[in-house]
């Protein structure tokens, strides 16, 4: 048997004989054409980078960093997915730390950042800053420890006998400009603390504070604070490719809103966006997400009337409850309501007023989600039903079951059926937070089966889709999605073109 070498287009003879081994016959092989796996060794140094960055992102942190020592060759994968998103919010470990001291110049002293330490290792390792994606953080208006001269052969005896001397002060705002100069590939930039109550010295009327002498500027913007002018910063790369911004507190500045290539809003219950004039439209902004918590007033949304109309192009609405108990991973979990009870309804903390009020203004919307902080809870007087039937430009709606079907104590609430909730004109309809039936349910049929045998072409010439998401205690007990997959219901929808798909999450 003769084969050719592609390395030397040489002809190499090897004698094949009916008792050679096949690690033998395999080691020959590889010899001739490296892409052929030899017996006993491994083979994944061959794999494409692209190859390795798959099995990176199914690893949790801990996997990461495992993965970024065992070589050169893992090293790239992994720093691909561990430097993709980048968290350097702040806590309020500093607030209390002061607190607790006695002696008040401990407040004057340089707090630790993990903004500066990230700044120092893109300093020193600038290939890692294009992989900067997702960048969440808080420049603070504090000096902090800036860790240069800790890795610059200052010796371990002088720090040890005089540790401040070494340290250099640098204010955090200062250096978040640094920063933003070096991530040129930016898609998406959060501004929040861990810490609610970092949030509100940062950002909020100093008059509100326990700490009333904290040197905070009243009605300063988000970008304003920094210590570069809005023109030069949002002329920095990472301002080039920015598609979304999520902004817990603060005023966004509208030069921003209006960057060409931003699409995405998420602006929580404390954020404002101030508009330079009545007739400002921002039509780059095609998706917004409004946060909400327990106890908030319809008249917290009022602003969020006003701008919409400024946003002629959202398309996506979003709109995201809080739970008090739970908070967002994202934003921080306020306390301003930690002795009050709160009740919602089933449109969690967006009363049925609000989101006829938003979806009004927001007359180019199309699709309608409503997220809820997990576990749902609602309070006993959950009665309020989605009612979304003169919204004619919606065509996409998620929503949890009990806002369509059930009210708090599982009864069927009068006009709840799909004509009496639905635009005429919907196309998809996601359902989260299945109730799965309970014992005294007779035949085992949730009343989401009968409500879903209501959706009819007659109502709904349009309707194309149906999904139900079940989640962790909900839907998720055993025989549920078997059940409703298989009930008459749903095979009378798919017998009209109405594709129903159950899934988990």
């Amino acid at each position: 048997m003769a084969l050719s070498s592609p390395a030397s287009d040489t002809a190499v003879s090897a004698t094949s004989t009916p008792d050679a081994d096949l690690s033998s016959a395999l080691g020959m092989l590889a010899m001739q054409d490296p892409s052929i796996p030899t017996s006993g060794k491994c083979h994944i140094d061959r794999c494409a980078v692209e190859t390795l960055i798959q099995v990176a992102e199914s690893l949790d942190y801990k996997g990461l960093c495992s993965l970024s020592r065992a070589s050169k060759r893992y090293t790239e994968a992994a720093q691909d997915v561990l430097y993709r998103v980048v968290d350097l919010r702040p806590g309020g470990e500093d607030w209390e730390n002061w607190e607790d001291s006695d002696n008040e110049s401990t407040f004057d002293q340089p707090t630790k950042s993990a903004l500066a330490v990230f700044l120092w290792t893109i300093k020193q390792k600038p290939h890692l800053a294009p992989k900067v994606q997702d960048l969440w953080f808080l420049p603070r208006s504090t000096l902090v420890e800036y860790p240069q001269l800790m890795y610059s052969g200052v010796s371990p005896v002088a720090l040890m006998s005089k540790p401040r001397s070494y340290v250099v002060e640098v204010n955090e705002k200062k250096l978040a400009c640094d920063l933003l100069a070096r991530l040129t590939e930016l898609r998406s930039l959060t501004i929040t603390a861990l810490d609610e109550f970092l949030c509100r010295t940062e950002f909020d009327d100093p008059d509100n504070y326990v700490l009333p002498y904290l040197k905070v500027g009243i009605n300063k913007t988000v970008f304003g604070r920094l210590s570069i002018p809005l023109n030069k910063l949002v002329a920095l790369p990472c301002f080039s490719k920015l598609t979304s911004i999520h902004l817990s507190h603060g005023y966004l500045d509208w030069q921003v809103v209006t960057l060409p290539t931003l699409h995405t809003l998420c602006i929580g219950i404390r954020a404002k966006l101030p508009m330079p004039s009545v007739n400002a439209e921002a039509p780059n902004i095609t998706s917004l997400t409004l946060e909400a918590e327990a106890g908030g007033q319809d008249s917290r949304f009022l602003g969020a009337t006003t701008f919409l109309r400024c946003l002629p192009n959202v398309h996506t609405l979003t709109l995201g409850s809080y739970l008090r108990e739970v908070g967002h991973p994202r934003f921080p979990r306020s306390d301003e309501d930690r002795f009050r009870c709160s009740t919602f309804g089933n449109t969690g903390s967006f009363s049925k007023r609000v989101v006829q009020a938003l979806l009004f203004y927001g007359f180019s919307v199309e699709n309608l989600i409503f997220k809820y902080a997990e576990p749902v809870h609602f309070g006993d007087d959950s009665t309020v039903c989605l009612d979304v039937r003169t919204s004619g430009p919606l065509q996409r709606i998620q929503i949890a079951e009990c806002a369509l079907v059930d009210s708090h104590n599982f009864q069927r609430l009068e006009g709840s059926s799909p004509s009496h909730q639905l635009p005429r004109r919907i196309r998809s309809l996601v359902i989260t937070h299945p109730r799965s039936p309970g014992p005294d349910d007779g035949d085992h049929k949730s009343k989401l089966t009968s409500w879903l045998g209501e959706l009819t072409k007659t109502d709904f010439l349009d309707l194309e889709r149906v999904e139900v998401v079940c989640s962790v205690g909900y839907g998720d007990d055993i025989g549920f999605k078997q059940r409703l997959e298989q009930s008459a219901e749903v095979r009378y929808l798919k017998t009209i073109g109405v594709a129903v798909v159950v899934r988990k999450e």
